[in-house]
Formats: C-alpha cells, structure tokens, sequence
C-alpha cells in the first residue's frame, strides 16, 4: 500500500470522530489530538513550499477574507471543487479574498499542475510537506474549504457538496466582506423549493441528473437505462456525451463513438465528446 493510500484510508477511518463529512452537523469541524477545532478557533499562518519551490504563507494578515481549499490531484470531486472555485475566484478578483489550494506532497507537481490547468483556477498552490497542515489542521477529508477572517480566526468551513457549492462558498465570502447578512446566508443554505420544471427540457434535464448519479455509484446499466429515457424525450448534448462515456468505460467505443458523434451533431463544441473520442482512439 502506497504512503498516499495509507494516509487517505487512516483519514476515512477518522471521518466519523471527526464530525466531517458533508452531512456532518454543528460547528465542530475537525479534530487536533485530542481536541475539536471549532468555528472561531485561531488559525495559525505557516510558511508552505509552491509547485515551484518557493515558499509562500497560508494566510495573508489582515484580509477581511482567507479562503483555504485542501484537495487531491486524483480525486473527480477534488477537480469538481477547483472548477466551481474558479468561478468563485473571478467573481472575487477585484476584492480583498485570498485564495490557496494546498495539496499533499506525494503527488508530483506535474501531477498537480495538469489538474490546475484542466480547471482553471488561478489561486497559488502550496505544498503540505507529509501532510503536516493537514494533520495539525485535524481535517479528515478532501476536498474541503475553510475561511479565516481578519482577526486569524475560522470562520467557516465546508465540506465538499455536488449542488450550491460555490453558492455556499460566495456567499459566507460576502459575509466576511460585509457585503452580505446572515439572512443571507440562511436563504443560500436552506432556499425555497421551487416547482420543479414539467417542460420535455425539464423532464429530459432530470433523467441526465440522475443518470449522472448512478454512474456515479457504479450503476451504469440503470445510468443507461435513464439516458434512453432522456433520449426519446428531448436529445440532448449531455445525454449523448454521458452515455458515450459510460460505453466506452465499458469498453464499447464503436457504441461510445456514435454516442459522441450524436452530441457533437447538437453541440460542436462539447469537449466531453471531443474527449471521449480522443479516449476510444479517434
């Protein structure tokens, strides 16, 4: 067992002393020896290397706004998260919001980079040498974001969601900035419901979602199955791309190739579909 999976399985171990996990209630959001680390806590700044060898602080002082993001180079939710914190930087640019990722030194910069490029961020990365922030921090999954205020403290922490999450994230970022309210913040975290859409877009729409899910648990047969559903009532783009990308996990790149051909007839521009192409060797 490699020393990265030996540390990612004695932190899934932990996950449940931890009270971490994106379901996971309270302020209490990590454990450090024997001790919880709790919204308003102290956050000490260490000096952590770059991808390029320099080094560089965690916490620039005196921000209204720190924004901390601990992922991994091989993790699709890690990469999920880095792509939604993209959209979140840029909205922030103009404003006093520091943003690093920090990433544990058993993957190569290279490794690291390539992610960095695929979703966009422009944040500094910094390097955990042994996972040491990691474990002093006491956090005990990945990804995971984290916002220390002007005074050093956490202000907020949150663990990795597939829906909201760089609404989440923005909006306790304007909170420390002043330029939102706890109402606020209470409205992005619990919304209304809204009626859901009875349109053959809207129905099509649902059927992708929750084939996306499946494949997502390793249901790909039942993924299929609801893509067929999306299919005959409304064509889409993202249909056809998933289910290229289901086949040709499957090893079905003649059936992957139509499915990518079928997206690219509605969208050109699909990179899901240039992609998968790519990946069956065309």
């Amino acid at each position: 067992m490699t020393l990265h999976r030996v540390r990612t399985f004695a932190a899934a171990l932990l996950v449940g002393l931890a009270g971490g996990g994106s379901a996971g209630p309270g302020p209490a959001v990590a454990v450090a020896g024997d001790r919880r680390v709790e919204i308003g806590d102290p956050i000490d700044d260490v000096e952590l290397r770059t991808l390029d060898g320099k080094k560089e602080h965690f916490l620039q002082k005196g921000l209204p706004a720190n924004v901390f993001i601990f992922f991994r180079a091989d993790h699709d939710r890690s990469a999920d998260t880095l792509r939604d914190m993209a959209a979140c930087e840029k909205e922030f640019e103009k404003k006093p919001v520091r943003w690093v990722g920090v990433v544990s030194d058993s993957y190569s910069a290279d490794e690291v980079r390539a992610l960095v490029k695929a979703t966009g961020v422009r944040m500094p990365i910094l390097v955990d040498e042994g996972d040491a922030l990691y474990g002093k921090l006491g956090i005990r999954l990945h990804p995971v974001i984290g916002m220390v205020d002007r005074k050093g403290k956490l202000a907020a922490f949150e663990p990795f969601r597939q829906i909201n999450y760089c609404a989440r994230v923005t909006i306790r970022v304007k909170l420390l900035l002043g330029e939102a309210t706890e109402a606020d913040v209470a409205r992005v975290d619990d919304p209304a419901p809204t009626p859901l859409p009875h349109s053959d877009e809207g129905v099509s729409r649902r059927h992708v979602n929750f084939a996306r899910r499946l494949h997502d648990i390793k249901q790909d047969e039942a993924a299929l199955g609801e893509l067929q559903k999306a299919i005959a009532i409304l064509p889409s783009a993202g249909a056809w791309a998933l289910r290229g990308q289901i086949l040709a996990g499957q090893g079905k790149c003649p059936d992957a190739l139509r499915a990518f051909d079928e997206a690219l007839k509605i969208e050109p521009s699909s990179t899901v579909a240039h992609d998968g192409k790519r990946s069956c060797g065309k």
